[in-house]
């Protein structure tokens, strides 16, 4: 039991970082005549375009490094297309 607690540790840190990262965003784009609101709204569209488009294969992974490294794939993945996502509606950021 205890032989699997740091590969379960792992995978919550990277869990609780790539969530961090999509909260902190919000904070980097810009656009003039935007609202924040209508920042919020966008950057949540995006986001769950973006979460759409990289959901797992529903394949096992065979280990828990490989659980780790398609998590934090992923989550680049997830960032890069949030990114395209707000460019593509005026946003620099």
């Amino acid at each position: 039991m205890y032989s699997r607690l740091p590969g379960v540790t792992i995978l919550l840190c990277a869990t609780l970082l790539s969530a961090g990262c999509g909260t902190a965003q919000i904070k980097r784009w810009s656009k003039p005549g935007a609202s924040e609101a209508q920042k919020q709204q966008d950057l949540a569209e995006c986001d769950y375009d973006a979460s759409k488009a990289t959901v797992a294969d529903g394949r096992a992974p065979r280990s828990t490094d490989d659980a780790v490294g398609d998590g934090v794939v992923r989550g680049m993945e997830k960032s890069d297309l949030i990114k395209t996502c707000m460019r593509v509606r005026g946003y620099r950021g």
